[in-house]
This record gives structure tokens, sequence and C-alpha cells, in this order.
């Protein structure tokens, strides 16, 4: 079940098998927090892994961050964000199998603009 605040959810559950968008090709103002996604099956245990990968244009450089917390998010956004990858380079990936209970992106600094695109896989 999503966590809901007074208008609407403040995260997005996932299950294993989804790919989920939390940029979307868009044309981004860093600093820019992506939405917060829920694994519904989180811990090492239960979940092999889930892998980010973000793409954007090359002429642009960018900073982008993938965050992972057990802290449900609120009205003010993610909290007690643990710093998971650093991605830098264009068609950057990293995997994680900590089992996070809610994980987002961030987009720290862009140079040039241009759209980017990050997407998580839940396997």
């Amino acid at each position: 079940m999503p966590l809901f605040a007074g208008f609407g959810p403040l995260s997005v559950q996932v299950g294993s098998g989804t790919t989920i968008p939390l940029f979307n090709a868009e044309t981004l103002t860093a600093p820019a927090t992506s939405p917060v996604i829920a694994p519904v099956d989180a811990g090492p245990v239960e979940r092999n892994a889930i892998t980010f990968e973000a793409t954007w244009a090359t002429a642009p450089t960018a900073s982008l961050s993938i965050f992972g917390s057990n802290v449900a998010p609120t009205v003010a956004g993610p909290q007690a964000g643990v710093s998971l990858a650093i991605m830098a380079a264009q068609n950057g990936s990293y995997t994680d199998t900590n089992g996070y209970a809610f994980y987002w992106a961030v987009l720290a600094s862009q140079s040039a603009g241009g759209a980017v695109s990050v997407i998580a896989h839940v396997r």
C-alpha cells in the first residue's frame, strides 16, 4: 500500500519484475529529486537486486546520485537517505542488493541542460 499525504502518494510501490522510470527523458533543473519508489518485497533475502540505468545527451555533463533508505518519506520529501552511487558518465548504471525499503534518484548538477532518464529495474 502506498504512503499517502494530503495531496497523494509519497512513494510508489513496485513489485519484482517491474521497470519504472524515475526520470523519464525529462528536462530538469538541478537539483531535482525523483519520485520515491518502495519495492513491496524489500530486504536482501526477499529481492535479488534493483538496477538503475541513467542516460542523458553526450554534450551536457551531469552528476546523478541513487539513494536508499528504510525511513518512510514525509511531505518534506525522502528521509535519511544513504548515497549508494554517483553516476557522472552518460549511460551509467548501478545495481543494489541492500534491500532498502525506499529508493530515489537526485540530479545534483547538470551543464547545458538536456533530457535525463533514470529507469529502475526491480528483480
